[in-house]
């Protein structure tokens, strides 16, 4: 009897995404995706190009009018190139630069973008979730990126106050983005707040805070972290299996 040959695989799509912004979020993102792809051989997992691109302007400061320089061109460009080169999704590991998404996005023709905020905004309805704490840049909050994808599903968004908004602010960018250990101390002080607020969640709404070791679970609540759902939904968009193990996060 002859050997029978493999059964042939079904072909994944390619992804596409737009880093730098930042560089730590974005190799933090790719090895998620590795991570969490159900894959017995090099063949199961995804076809990805990246642009690493730091010089993307800061979307914040553009944001907050602190800057005249809009990213909204660059991250356009970047989207329509990983188009041209064959990518079938789109994901961006920066929750702030999703704001206005119709307009960097929207250029595409064949490509379908993966909004992450509304993907983590689906992700807490199906785990129950009802008042969700919001962690993420000034931008991201002034421009009601999170709120209005949580408000979206039928969710209640709260953001911190401004003392304490202060100290997701100093993770971020006197942390993370400097090349600092994040000051967890600083991030269960807010976890704190949020908790005598109501939230029976929080969203790490920024990917600068992906790459903190945040705990599953702070102060009773479910910690989200949106780029780990982002990754997940990517594996899952491209055709892949995601392991059953990281279904369920947290």
């Amino acid at each position: 009897m002859g050997e029978q040959s493999a059964p042939a695989r079904k072909p994944l799509k390619k992804l596409g995404i737009i880093g730098g912004v930042g560089p730590a979020a974005t190799a933090r993102l790719f090895t998620r995706i590795v991570e969490l792809t159900d894959a017995a051989v090099d063949q199961d997992h995804i076809d990805i190009t990246i642009f690493n691109r730091p010089q993307i302007p800061d979307r914040t400061a553009y944001i907050l009018g602190e800057s005249d320089q809009s990213y909204i061109p660059a991250v356009r460009n970047a989207a329509l190139e990983l188009e041209q080169l064959g990518c079938d999704v789109i994901c961006m590991p920066c929750v702030t630069g999703h704001y206005r998404s119709d307009e960097t996005f929207g250029a595409l023709t064949r490509a379908r973008a993966v909004h992450m905020p509304i993907e983590t905004a689906k992700f807490l309805v199906e785990m129950g979730k009802r008042t969700v704490g919001v962690m993420a840049t000034d931008g991201t909050g002034h421009a009601g990126v999170l709120q209005s994808a949580l408000e979206s599903q039928g969710l209640r968004a709260v953001l911190p106050e401004p003392e304490f908004q202060a100290k997701v602010m100093s993770i971020i960018y006197d942390n993370v983005k400097a090349g600092r250990p994040a000051d967890m101390q600083a991030f269960y002080d807010v976890c704190a707040h949020l908790r005598s607020r109501g939230c029976d969640s929080v969203i790490l709404g920024c990917t600068e805070l992906s790459v903190i070791s945040a705990p599953a679970v702070a102060h009773g609540m479910l910690v989200v972290d949106a780029m780990e759902v982002l990754a997940m939904r990517v594996v899952e968009e491209c055709g892949a299996r995601v392991k059953e193990s990281a279904r369920v996060l947290g």
